[in-house]
């Protein structure tokens, strides 16, 4: 039996290193957590890998009503009897990944583990309706999900996010404040919704990726998988006064926006 003396409570499972559990143990920062979500009483939350329910207690007490979803049967357990008085708290066991809902909710927040950060987090806005997402990632996850064109951190993941998230670092939270204690630091990020672009996303990330399928490589060169000849591919990075011999990691938010689109038109009219 695990003791921690922090929460005032006995984790009765050992963490799994397979699941990539780390419990945020730090009482202060579970609180600063929950500040930084501004509840007012009458929201909705999505809670990804409620764990043995550390931040769950503090978000029941403060909203409408909780939905936690944990993989694990063995923290399933130890959420049943810990929240089995609470009525706006529903405990579902299963796989976020494979989990789907019609329900509007206002947050989605979680301690997103690294093995899913990237096809969690590239592919959210797609899995539910929510307003806003507030998650607790890696510090290097977080530093792609913000990073500027040219720069090593920038790529696909950062482009799939901000397609229709306005992205910013709340704050950092020390590796000890986990337990047990991972390798790295990790930031807590907020995810404003914002209404998809009118090109589809799915289009826009088939172009994004193909500019990313070799960053070494220029625009007119890289671009040609999408099934296009070079000419096109040419005039369309002019039209869309993009330099041909940019790479596409030099691109922004915007001009991958304009790319897309204008890739999109030629397609289609290349098939009528």
């Amino acid at each position: 039996m695990l003791v921690l003396e922090e929460l005032g409570y006995i984790y009765s499972t050992k963490p799994k290193k397979f699941l990539g559990q780390h419990y945020l143990k730090d009482r202060s920062i579970l609180q600063k957590l929950v500040d930084s979500l501004k509840l007012t009483g009458n929201e909705i939350i999505l809670e990804i890998g409620a764990g043995h329910g550390e931040l769950t207690f503090y978000l029941a007490q403060r909203s409408r009503e909780v939905w936690a979803v944990e993989i694990d049967p063995a923290s399933i357990s130890v959420l049943r009897e810990r929240f089995r008085e609470f009525k706006n708290v529903n405990i579902i066991h299963g796989d976020i990944l494979k989990f789907q809902s019609d329900v509007s909710f206002d947050i989605v927040v979680g301690n997103i583990p690294y093995y899913l950060s990237g096809i969690l987090l590239g592919s959210l806005s797609e899995r539910w309706n929510y307003k806003k997402a507030v998650f607790t990632i890696q510090k290097e996850v977080g530093r792609r999900l913000t990073a500027c064109p040219g720069t090593k951190d920038y790529g696909v993941l950062t482009l799939a996010v901000c397609y229709n998230h306005k992205v910013k670092i709340l704050f950092d939270i020390p590796k000890t404040c986990f337990y047990p204690v991972p390798k790295v630091d990790s930031v807590v990020i907020e995810l404003e919704r914002l209404e998809d672009k009118e090109i589809d996303k799915a289009f826009f990330m088939k172009v994004v990726r193909s500019a990313f399928s070799s960053r070494r490589k220029m625009l007119k060169n890289v671009l040609l998988d999408l099934g296009l000849e070079r000419e096109d591919i040419v005039r369309i990075l002019q039209e869309a006064n993009i330099d041909p011999r940019r790479r596409g990691e030099t691109l922004s938010l915007e001009e991958f926006l304009v790319l897309s689109g204008k890739i999109y038109e030629a397609i289609v009219s290349s098939k009528t």
